[in-house]
Order: structure tokens, then C-alpha cells, then sequence
């Protein structure tokens, strides 16, 4: 995998990307101008960051999140690279919520109209983007929050949550960190109960489903999955264990 890729997957640290913004500030307070180098020479004199590929993939971050932006002033020595100037935007940062960026994290759908939702987020949100074509995608767990947040009607909120089902019961997340989000846009009861029914659907010793043998593939392709359920008594959610058992049974493409 090549190494921008791998540095790309991986999250950030939202108190270094502070830092790096903070960098960019001071440097302009001192009257030095924010170049790449001495940007990365801050850093390194205060022992925050000193690997320069690190701090590229921060810096683009922030300009495809629109809290900076990039000059590239020509150099006046021939062969000599093109000066890079970084300047605070004073927005953001901006990330690509809505089925955009679930469609980024994989969601295996076909969908005619793609949302599209510039969400404002904070550093944590931030560390936690991916950046692909200079686009700032929400992380998994702040696309999925958003969508839902967004949802207002019952049509359009069922069909979020198959979406999100399919993505919940097959990717990787940090539960901690989806229930903090949920609280903080209101919808921590839509996301428990989500996670509870498709919990339900992987684990119950008996469960009410009608497509028995989709439902054993999907334990056998999830069998190390992390998600658990409290309780398998009668179920009372918007979307049934049917339901659930047919979203990811298409999402892992065994329907």
C-alpha cells in the first residue's frame, strides 16, 4: 500500500492538528512567513510533529476541510520548487456528511440521488476525516450521525437506516465515539436501538426471521463481529429483523 494511502487511513491526532493550525498563527504573529518548512520547523522546535509526510497529510486536511489555503509562489532560482505559502481561512472545517461519504466508506447500494452534507465539525471530527480527491469526507460514525440527524420524515428516515444497518453490521467503528456524536445531535436513541436490532439479527438464539438461509451467511461472514445485543424479546424499531437480515444480506452481497 503506498505510504500516503496508509497515512491517509489512519486517524489523526486532534491535538496536533490544533497545533498545526496554531502553527500557522504564531508564524504569521512573529512575522515569518507560514512555508511548509518552517511550519514543519515549529513543530519539530516543540516537539509536536517532525515527520514531514505526517504533516503534509495535516496541512492537506485543512485545506480540503477550508481551514486554510495554499499559495504556490514561483521560485526565482531555475530547478528550485515553488514556494508554498499556507493561510488562515477563517472557516471550517468542512467535512462531506450524507450518503456521499457512506458511498466513500463503502456502502455497497445503488442509489439514483446521492446527499450531499457540508457539515461543520470540530478538530475531533477532523483527525477523524479521510481525504480523497480534495474532498474531506466525515468519518464513518459523523456520516452516518449527520444522515439521521438530517432525516426529518419517516420515508426518509427508514430509508437511512437501511443504510446505515448495512454499514454498522459490516465496517469497523468506534462505538464510544458514534454515541458521543449521537448525544450531541440528538438521535443517541435511534443509533442504540439501530445497533440493538442488528444485534439481535447476529446473535439471538431464535430469531424471527423469514430468510433463514440469508441470515446464516450473515452470521458466517460476521462471526467476529464486535456489536451485541441486551435483549432478544419482542422487537419494536422501525425496521424489522427482516428488514435488517435483507440490508446487509445485499450489502455483503449474498441477496
Amino acid at each position: 500500500m503506498p505510504k500516503q494511502l496508509a497515512e491517509n487511513k489512519r486517524n489523526k491526532s486532534a491535538v496536533i492538528a490544533e497545533s498545526v493550525l496554531g502553527s500557522v498563527e504564531a508564524l504569521k504573529r512573529e512575522g515569518t512567513e507560514p512555508t511548509f518548512n518552517a511550519i514543519l520547523a515549529y513543530l519539530r522546535s516543540r516537539s509536536v510533529l517532525s515527520n514531514h509526510r505526517s504533516l503534509r497529510a495535516y496541512l492537506d486536511a485543512m485545506i480540503s476541510s477550508g481551514m486554510l489555503t495554499l499559495e504556490k509562489e514561483p521560485a526565482k532560482q531555475p530547478n528550485v520548487r515553488p514556494k508554498q505559502l499556507y493561510s488562515l481561512k477563517n472557516d471550517g472545517p468542512f467535512v462531506e456528511a450524507g450518503e456521499r461519504a457512506m458511498l466513500f466508506h463503502g456502502l455497497n447500494w445503488t442509489i439514483p440521488s446521492r446527499s450531499s452534507i457540508k457539515l461543520k465539525t470540530d478538530f475531533d471530527g477532523l483527525a477523524r476525516a479521510r481525504i480523497a480527491h480534495g474532498v474531506a469526507y466525515a468519518s464513518l460514525e459523523d456520516a452516518i450521525v449527520e444522515t439521521l440527524a438530517k432525516s426529518k420524515n419517516k420515508p426518509r428516515l427508514f430509508l437511512t437506516l437501511t443504510f446505515c444497518a448495512a454499514l454498522l453490521a459490516t465496517k469497523k467503528f468506534d462505538r464510544d465515539y458514534l454515541l458521543k456524536r449521537a448525544t450531541l445531535s440528538n438521535v443517541r436513541d435511534t443509533v442504540e436501538k439501530l445497533l440493538e436490532e442488528i444485534g439481535y439479527v447476529l446473535y439471538s438464539p431464535k430469531p424471527e426471521v423469514d430468510d433463514i438461509r440469508t441470515l446464516f451467511e450473515i452470521r458466517k461472514q460476521l462471526a467476529n463481529s464486535r456489536l451485541t445485543s441486551t435483549s432478544f424479546n419482542e422487537r419494536q424499531f422501525l425496521l424489522s429483523p427482516d428488514e435488517v437480515v435483507d440490508v446487509i444480506g445485499k450489502q455483503l452481497g449474498v441477496k
